[in-house]
């Protein structure tokens, strides 16, 4: 959809969007249990690279703000700041325990406020910050009030999302190791506390250095890195995550589901509901989720289909749905569990954070299919292979696609044969940044979806790829050899009266 501010429409925070997401289907689908942690230490003041005018801190809002917008009201949140202390963002002088809360609309909007108005101040202590954010999620699973959920299902899916730009001070004396032998303890007292399952993020603002400990850390406790410089809209930045969380319904128990929105105001402002289901790749394992399409219907449509009121429409569409959840989509603990093989788990990595993200595992030899363009591996989790692709040197993040030597590579490493998407033929010619929908402001259906309405054939402006441009000749330039050729046969013919002219003139 076109906006005037590149990214102010995001469908993600559309009631529409909203509706398709698991935790909204019903009290069986478990709600997802979400710690954000916000460096707030003095270095998060700095440019994030040399080029912009956008600090780490400011960067570190938007992409904050943009997860807090695509909770539903059925998930849980908690949202620490740290420096030398942590806290809760919005209950800075709360007493123990700390607990989770659910992500009521007001609850957002208030942490919202308050993470725009947060400043850099003091030292980093990474040690104390996570075990805050450990015993919080603790305490939460211990309490009935911070659980309270009607669901059978005693599973947990919870995601930690670390900011930071990798860079700590305190406690003295803190090493690389002794930070992520720390982080990984505490992962498994959470896992070991019961059906619990701790997905980690971490992202490192400014840097994009593999060796460094962010990186160390989602090695250790199969977690997910992302090195974030330029090129990645904030509010992309934690692809992996959303992608991870939508993998239970990419399984066959949610193959062809559909759900229905409540009533909303339609962005031209009339009344209705949609129809949306989730949409996934599944040329890739786990099945990739690309997003959500849906189709609208005015509630005067729906009105004339129930021939009732409106509250009457709207029991009715909830009755007749909700009739459908419990009859198809009456899931399991198990088809919800995010429980993914070491593949999967690579090849989200590299979908979040590109070739440097992907954790290589020690061997004994190195690996002899190494392509020229990617540098020899020391083969260890911290293995740099390459940063690709680039946008003005630097890595984009968004595009999934690998090279065919990278992917011999990668095969040869890890063992893997469907992590990795090679891309199909002329795909560089089309945008990979869907967000920069500015650019088709005014153009028409023809310039938008290259090609001429009502025909097969591209339009002028359509990019011309080698490998599956059409063949075939246009009617311009048919006619243009058939003019040519006239042309040539008249001067032909008149050459050959002319010299029979000549010649019987001669005798």
């Amino acid at each position: 959809r076109q906006s005037e501010e590149c990214g102010k429409y995001d469908p993600r925070t559309r009631p529409w969007y909203q509706a398709a997401l698991p935790s909204t289907i019903s009290n069986a689908v478990k709600p997802r249990r979400v710690i954000i942690m916000l460096d707030t230490s003095r270095s998060m003041g700095e440019k994030l690279n040399a080029r912009s005018e956008q600090t780490k801190l400011s960067y570190m809002k938007q992409s904050v703000i943009a997860v807090l917008n695509t909770l539903s009201p059925n998930d849980s949140i908690a949202v620490i700041r740290f420096a030398e202390i942590p806290r809760l963002v919005n209950r800075p002088s709360q007493v123990p325990p700390y607990l989770w809360e659910k992500a009521s609309k007001a609850t957002v909007a208030n942490i919202i406020d308050i993470v725009n108005a947060l400043e850099v101040n003091g030292r980093s202590n990474w040690n104390d910050a996570f075990g805050f954010a450990f015993n919080l999620i603790n305490n939460s699973l211990e309490s009935n009030a911070a659980i309270g959920d009607e669901s059978y299902c005693d599973l947990e899916n919870i995601a930690v999302l670390f900011f930071s730009d990798g860079e700590y001070n305190l406690p003295a004396g803190a090493t690389d190791e002794s930070v992520v032998s720390f982080v990984s303890a505490k992962v498994t007292e959470t896992e070991n506390m019961g059906d619990n399952h701790v997905h980690m993020f971490l992202y490192t603002l400014g840097h994009n250095d593999p060796s460094g400990v962010e990186k160390k850390i989602s090695c250790a406790v199969d977690g997910y890195w992302k090195p974030v410089l330029q090129g990645t809209s904030p509010v992309n930045v934690t692809n992996g995550y959303q992608t991870l969380f939508s993998t239970p319904m990419g399984t066959d128990a949610f193959y062809n589901y559909t759900t229905w929105s409540n009533p909303y105001n339609f962005t031209s402002g009339r009344l209705g509901y949609t129809v949306s289901s989730l949409v996934y790749d599944r040329n890739v394992e786990p099945p990739r989720f690309e997003g959500a399409v849906g189709m609208d219907v005015s509630v005067d449509a729906a009105i004339r289909v129930f021939n009732g009121t409106l509250l009457e429409t709207e029991d009715a569409i909830k009755r007749i749905t909700r009739n459908i959840t419990v009859q198809n989509y009456n899931t399991t603990c198990d088809q919800q569990r995010i429980n993914l093989t070491k593949c999967e788990i690579q090849s989200i990595r590299h979908y979040a954070g590109g070739n440097a993200a992907v954790c290589i595992p020690e061997k004994t030899q190195t690996v002899s299919t190494t392509p020229a363009t990617l540098p020899v591996p020391v083969l260890n989790a911290t293995t740099n292979i390459t940063v690709a692709p680039e946008v003005d040197g630097e890595t984009d993040g968004l595009t999934d696609f690998i090279s065919e030597e990278a992917a011999d590579f990668f095969e040869d490493a890890l063992n893997c044969s469907k992590a990795f998407v090679q891309p199909c033929p002329g795909y560089e010619e089309y945008p990979t940044n869907l967000w920069r929908n500015v650019e088709m402001k005014d153009l028409t259906y023809q310039d938008r979806v290259c090609c001429e309405v009502g025909t097969n054939e591209p339009s002028d402006d359509c990019p011309k790829l080698d490998e599956v441009a059409s063949t075939k000749i246009s009617k311009t330039a048919i006619f243009g050899i058939l003019f040519a050729s006239l042309v040539v046969v008249e001067i032909v013919g008149c050459y050959f009266c002319f010299y029979v002219r000549k010649q019987r003139a001669n005798t």
